[in-house]
């Protein structure tokens, strides 16, 4: 029996649930939302489709105490319409989400809960940092999707420019789910990268995401994909390899990194022979985590 809350069910939540409906991954879910319109909906929604999936599934709404038991709690808070301004980035959410970190904190420690925490809320590798530290729960059982849609994002573009499928390519893109993030270039096959210009590529790989939210005012469909082989790299416990958010003790912060899933959460990273320049951007971009997200 697979049980998993979801805590915040904007665009990202409510895909994410419907994706774990529609596969039979879950066995139960429960869902918790402040807009109890948009969640009595989503319910229903989900409720509707049970015919036609051939899955059926518990689905229970904003009671924390059904996550007591609960093998993995996901969290995808946040408020889209923060990124409508001028030049939006992914801290612009930073405030909203740290008072969201402080709620569900004190939800989650009036429970039981000792499950897997996986963290999607931007930005992602902070609100993971400053959730661990209000739960003080164990770094090897939250983690955040970090770097894995980047990842994914610059699979397609290795696609487009070579023809191989995205599912057969390697490569990561590592550091920050943001600005500072960079394409690991060493971890890429050498006959991949002919005749590719590194610099407009990276740049096209790190504002990936905005050609989608230009379109239709936020994102959801890969990142809820990437989220899901999370959840069912845990479950199958595979020992899978994605660049998560993890938490690094040199650093003293999450950030992405090549790390093995298993049930039990991050069974540990996976080294990487980075090159110095590579080395470099991993501090540099370490660093611009940790002050955003030391900073009131």
């Amino acid at each position: 029996m697979h049980k998993v809350g979801i805590i915040g069910l904007g665009n990202v939540g409510s895909t994410l649930s419907n994706n774990l409906v529609q596969s039979g991954a879950v066995d139960e879910l429960v869902l918790i939302d402040k807009r109890k319109d948009k969640l009595l909906a989503d319910k229903l929604d989900l409720e509707d489709s049970f015919a036609a999936s051939g899955h059926f599934v518990t689905i229970k709404t904003n009671d924390y105490t059904e996550l007591s038991d609960a093998e993995l709690v996901v969290i995808s808070v946040g408020d889209i319409k923060a990124y409508f301004g001028d030049n939006p980035d992914r801290w612009v959410e930073l405030a909203i989400n740290r008072k969201n970190v402080i709620e569900i904190s004190q939800q989650l420690k009036k429970i039981t809960f000792s499950g897997i925490i996986i963290v999607i809320s931007n930005p992602c590798d902070a609100i993971t940092t400053l959730l661990q530290k209000e739960l003080n729960y164990p770094t090897d059982k939250i983690f955040g999707t970090g770097t894995l849609l980047d990842t994914s994002r610059l699979k397609r573009q290795l696609w487009q420019e070579t023809g191989i499928a995205p599912s057969s390519l390697s490569g990561y893109v590592l550091g920050e789910h943001g600005d500072s993030q960079f394409i690991a270039w060493s971890t890429i096959d050498d006959v991949l990268l002919s005749g590719i210009e590194r610099t407009h590529f990276e740049e096209s790989v790190r504002k990936g995401g905005q050609a989608v939210f230009n379109g239709k005012r936020y994102t959801n469909f890969a990142i809820a994909k990437c989220c899901q082989q999370l959840i069912e790299a845990v479950f199958q416990d595979s020992h899978s390899i994605y660049p998560v958010s993890t938490y690094h003790q040199e650093f003293g912060v999450y950030i992405s990194y090549p790390a093995i899933i298993g049930r039990k959460g991050i069974l540990s990273t996976y080294p990487l022979s980075l090159n110095t320049e590579e080395e470099k951007k991993m501090q540099l971009s370490a660093q611009a985590i940790l002050s955003k997200t030391s900073s009131k």
